[in-house]
């Protein structure tokens, strides 16, 4: 019975390439958070770092699933389950390129964007690409003993990594492209409520809420409205400030008599800073309860301040007797 040969050392040196550009995405990626944080880089090295990383990541993936069509080589010894696996692998992998192509397409062809949720392809080509290093594993595993399979392992181990790394930069380019271009969101964009603790950031941004930004989060963000809680202020207060702190805001101001909260909110990953007023006044029937939640650094928040107040206000109507 003939042996299968193994990879060529050129499929198994490109199979090292793959999973060197993993590490090197993932690296790029993970360390950004922490260099930032240390001030090695600013908001403008942060956008390069994920350039890099998501280059070196798309470059794996790319690579790796098409290297994968290649590796193992043949095995007339195959069983039934590894050739089922082969050809369910190869049948994921031509798809994650399909959507990858139709990715590429609506962004390149006008009007054809309009037609699907393009936004949605990236996620199902990661996903696809997952489930190809899953069933890749799994096909590894499959073959019979005594098959080389260095180069596909690398591979695969290399096109993980490269999903992996490029979750955060890709997810953080669709924000930034779909969601309004905001750093700072209020429940009243008539009368926002005012910064007396936290009057100027030493960063950026700070100061009053930009009239302009008005409309733009009206229609960017339609569920960012006041919220009325059917209990007095000073019970009110109180549950908005255990609220804060359960958040793990630190709380800077908190003035029952004026009505005022004002915490700051520092992220985990790179500590980004956001200042946060809450504002609550008698209204019928209980009290009414406004926020607003700017940031420090950057042109858009991607979405995160107006996140915040979704979850500030859910963590209030939960809790509310």
């Amino acid at each position: 019975m003939p042996v299968p040969r193994p990879p060529s050392r050129a499929k198994v040196r490109l199979a090292r390439v793959v999973f060197g550009l993993g590490w090197v995405a993932a690296l790029a990626v993970l360390l950004t958070g922490p260099a930032y944080r240390f001030g090695y880089l600013d908001v403008g090295g942060i956008r390069t770092a994920f350039a890099f990383g998501a280059s070196a990541a798309l470059a794996a993936i790319i690579g790796g699933l098409a290297l994968s069509l290649l590796l193992p080589p043949r095995d007339r010894r195959s069983t039934l389950l590894a050739t089922g696996l082969a050809w369910l692998f190869r049948g994921v992998v031509m798809a994650v390129f399909a959507v990858m192509l139709a990715f590429l397409a609506s962004r390149v062809v006008p009007g054809l964007d309009a037609r699907a949720d393009s936004q949605q392809l990236p996620g199902l080509a990661g996903l696809g690409a997952i489930a190809a290093v899953v069933i890749g594993f799994l096909w590894a595993a499959a073959q019979p003993a005594g098959t080389s399979r260095p180069g596909l392992l690398a591979t695969l181990m290399g096109i993980a990594m490269g999903v992996a790394a490029a979750w955060v930069p890709i997810s953080w380019r669709i924000a930034a492209d779909t969601l309004p271009r905001l750093n700072d969101i209020t429940t009243d964009t008539a009368k926002p409520p005012a910064f007396v603790a936290l009057p100027e950031p030493r960063a950026t941004n700070g100061g009053a809420y930009p009239t302009e930004f008005a409309a733009e989060q009206r229609a960017g963000y339609p569920d960012i409205r006041p919220l009325i809680l059917k209990e007095p202020l000073p019970a009110a207060f109180a549950r908005a400030e255990e609220t804060a702190r359960a958040l793990g805001w630190n709380i800077v101001a908190a003035d029952v008599e004026q009505g005022r909260i004002e915490a700051v909110d520092t992220t985990p990953w790179f500590a980004f800073k956001d200042d946060i007023v809450v504002r609550l006044t008698p209204a019928a029937g209980g009290t009414r309860i406004d926020m607003r939640s700017r940031s420090r650094v950057g042109v858009s928040d991607l979405g995160a301040n107006a996140q915040r107040i979704r979850t500030f206000f859910a963590r209030l109507q939960q809790a509310q007797p």
